[in-house]
């Protein structure tokens, strides 16, 4: 596990209050929704707060897939790419970004 999937992981518990998981034990492989990490939609909602506030990335509708939210890896991999991406916008953050 890379020290930002390592990170990534000690926000997500703490941030959704997962006192159950013990993450000394999980791989990046981990699935965030359904088995592993067991996340719902209420926690999706939960989670696109914390990415936001503290990674400065609002994640758009067409970005809500399993490639983004699939496992830990695959989040810390969109974040590394997206870090700060409407931090750096000057359109106010309304319009997606032109690829």
């Amino acid at each position: 596990m890379t020290g930002f999937e390592r990170e990534l992981l000690y926000r997500i518990v703490e941030h959704l209050r997962l006192e159950e998981v013990d993450v000394d034990h999980l791989s990046p492989d981990v699935a965030l929704f359904g088995q592993g990490l067991e996340l719902d939609s209420i926690d999706a909602i939960e989670l696109e707060i914390m990415i936001e506030k503290h990674y400065g990335t609002s994640i758009l509708t067409s970005e809500r897939t399993r490639s983004t939210f699939g496992t830990l890896r695959d989040l810390a991999r969109f974040l590394e790419i997206n870090k700060g991406r409407d931090a750096r916008r000057t359109d106010g953050g309304t319009a997606e970004p032109r690829g």
